[in-house]
């Protein structure tokens, strides 16, 4: 069986660690989440010019139906 207790601070796993040695408990697994730090940010390549790709679908055209039937058909059973 197992049983998972999110802490949002250190201060909260020393209490919960406390509580569940007295209580005699010997398996006990700490697993660390993520650390609190922010991810970077990586500014785009303000060079590139977007117009070049206006027209890329005028051979095929499609519509925002067409899109969405093709690219966000979920198998909901798997």
């Amino acid at each position: 069986m197992r049983v998972t207790i999110e802490a949002f601070d250190i201060h909260e796993v020393e209490k919960i660690l406390n509580l569940l040695k007295s209580l005699n408990i010997k398996n006990i697994e700490v697993i660390p989440g993520p650390s609190g730090q922010t991810p970077s940010i990586t500014k785009g390549d303000k060079k590139i010019d977007p117009r070049v790709l206006f027209g890329i679908w005028k051979d095929a055209p499609r519509s925002l139906e067409a899109i969405r039937g093709t690219n966000w058909k979920r198998d909901w059973n798997a």
